[in-house]
């Protein structure tokens, strides 16, 4: 889907080589969770009453969640401790509106002065149907979340954005990439937290993100051979789930 962008990613750095419908299972898991044995799992009370939160939470957006997934054929729920407080958060993807052309991303934590969910990210338009969609990838490290996203076909624009462990931004990278009709040539831009860059410092910058992830939650990387694999692709990949997978998950844990 764009040239540049697939061989800068593949190669070292952040423009994802993406196409297709997510890839992660859609079944239960134990894996977000610190665990006593494959079937038991050991959340703290705080731990507990998050998922009671989340299960409501869950339920009221059942209809867009589901829209999601009947639009675009993929898993939209996980669960798991962005953070490391030893408390998980709860992130899915949801349909705009009724048409579920497009889904926004969110993440929401648990606030225990409040007793509630919270939401801590929210980001429009992470899948859409239009203008050949949007690829992304999102995945941690031991002190951020960062969420990359790539669109268009001729004239692409891949962002990555990285928030802190409290969910503030603070930091992002730019890559855009548009056709020059007078040369034929391709032309790339970069850009470090909104000021233009060189090729190599974007690079450099991106690829300490991807050398230190630590867990891929959600993406809709598709591999089209082995030399154009992705680095996040051998990272540990959390399991993402459908609604109703989700909901049993929860009621299981709770």
């Amino acid at each position: 889907m764009f040239k540049r962008a697939v061989t800068l990613v593949v190669t070292a750095a952040m423009a994802l080589v993406f196409s297709g419908c997510n890839t992660n299972s859609t079944e239960a898991t134990a894996s977000v969770y610190t665990r006593a044995t494959e079937s038991t799992i050991a959340l703290t009370e705080d731990g507990r009453k998050a998922v009671g939160k989340y299960m409501e939470l869950l339920k009221s957006n059942k209809m867009a969640i589901q829209g999601v997934e009947k639009t675009f054929d993929t898993a939209t729920c996980g669960l798991y401790d962005i953070n490391s407080d030893g408390i998980p958060e709860f992130y899915f993807f949801a349909a705009a509106d009724p048409s579920a052309y497009s889904a926004t991303f969110f993440v929401y934590s648990y606030d225990k002065t409040k007793d509630s969910a919270v939401k801590q990210i929210e980001i429009p338009n992470i899948m859409y149907l239009s203008g050949g969609g949007c690829e992304y990838a999102i995945f941690t490290s031991p002190a951020a979340l960062l969420v990359s996203r790539s669109s268009g076909t001729s004239d692409t624009v891949t962002e990555t954005i990285v928030y802190d462990k409290y969910f503030i931004k603070n930091g992002s990278y730019k890559l855009t990439q548009s056709h020059d009709a007078g040369t034929e040539m391709m032309v790339s831009k970069y850009f470090v937290n909104g000021t233009a860059a060189d090729q190599l410092t974007y690079d450099e910058r991106v690829t300490v993100h991807i050398d230190q992830a630590t867990m891929v939650l959600a993406h809709n990387i598709q591999v089209k051979s082995e030399e154009e694999a992705s680095p996040l692709l051998s990272k540990p990949m959390a399991k993402i789930m459908n609604y109703e997978n989700m909901l049993s998950y929860l009621i299981k844990i709770s």
